[in-house]
């Protein structure tokens, strides 16, 4: 059998995707991870690591020819005998790579159990939800009547940690850039919301906190974390979760030592922490089917834009999660 995927044959440019014909994957048993259970793909979530992988830039890179993509929602559709699901069951996953494919064979222990919630709704967890969930609870340990700075708080992470902060009873300030996204922040749970285009941002900060904010959340990078550095209290904390503005930051280490303060890389791995994370995805379907929190999808393009996708990603020109669907 063969399917449709969208194949990088050489590190690139998103243009340089090509969507072809390749075989099925192949289940297998065996091994310390036997792949155990084949998903026919129904919608795909988009991250600033697909671009960056498709270059060949990111940390885990995979040789090419490869099929990008990092999480997905789909059925099953075959198991082995060491599968925990069957077909017909509903899941989602973060993998390393595969998704932009219409199947994806996966061990089962790595699955998602998502009942009804819907395709495009259940492929906006695995990678954003869980990010912010092992930032702010895992490293930061946020607690009620915290005061949390969120940069890029429109964007699908910015949501994701603005929902849970807000549901840990936290005190959020965050940043975005056009009128629209500082509308969507606010809708979130955000209390003060700024426009982080302006030269003067950090001061409206200050002013809002002058003992300082007790955690940051920042994907962006480059001048904004050294920035925020600054805008930390004592003992306060900023969470790097990545570099969306393409620069990485150089941190001083002067600001953490007066404040006491810690710089926190927040990047995890199935591999690493199979129990843990098994439990916080499960947890965060379990509040996603309960209405605690909720993804932003504004619009679920076809599979076929994949590539106007990934740039509108890159480009900002978009808010929420973007999802694509078969």
């Amino acid at each position: 059998m063969t399917m449709r995927a969208w194949v990088i044959k050489q590190y690139g440019k998103p243009e340089d995707l090509v969507l072809d014909r390749i075989p099925v994957p192949s289940l297998r048993e065996g091994g310390a991870e036997p792949v155990d259970t084949l998903v026919k793909i129904e919608a795909v979530g988009l991250n600033f690591a697909d671009e960056i992988a498709i270059a060949g830039r990111y940390q885990d890179r995979i040789e090419p020819p490869f099929v990008p993509g990092n999480e997905f929602a789909g059925t099953v559709v075959q198991t082995s005998g060491s599968s925990r699901f069957q077909i017909g069951d509903r899941v989602a996953c973060q993998v390393r790579s595969g998704a932009f494919a219409e199947y994806c064979a996966v061990p089962s222990h790595r699955l998602m159990a998502i009942g009804d919630l819907p395709a495009p709704i259940a492929a906006a967890l695995p990678v954003s939800y869980t990010t912010a969930h092992v930032a702010l609870f895992q490293k930061a340990n946020l607690t009620a009547g915290q005061t949390i700075l969120i940069h890029a708080a429109a964007g699908g992470l910015g949501i994701a940690a603005t929902q849970l902060a807000r549901s840990a009873g936290a005190r959020i300030i965050a940043t975005a850039g056009s009128e629209d996204k500082r509308r969507i922040a606010r809708e979130n749970g955000a209390e003060h919301v700024i426009d982080y285009r302006q030269p003067d941002w950090h001061d409206e900060v200050k002013a809002l906190a002058p003992q300082g904010v007790d955690i940051i959340l920042d994907p962006v990078g480059g001048q904004t974390s050294e920035r925020s550095l600054r805008l930390l209290g004592w003992r306060g904390q900023l969470l790097v979760c990545g570099f969306a503005s393409g620069e990485i930051p150089a941190l001083k280490a002067n600001y953490m030592l007066v404040k006491s303060a810690s710089v926190h890389g927040v990047y995890w791995s199935f591999d690493r922490n199979p129990e843990e994370i098994a439990t916080i995805q499960q947890d965060l379907v379990g509040r996603c089917a309960d209405g605690k929190i909720s993804p932003l999808i504004q619009q679920v393009r076809p599979i076929s834009e994949l590539i106007e996708a990934i740039k509108d990603l890159g480009t900002r020109n978009t808010v929420g999660k973007v999802v694509l669907a078969w």
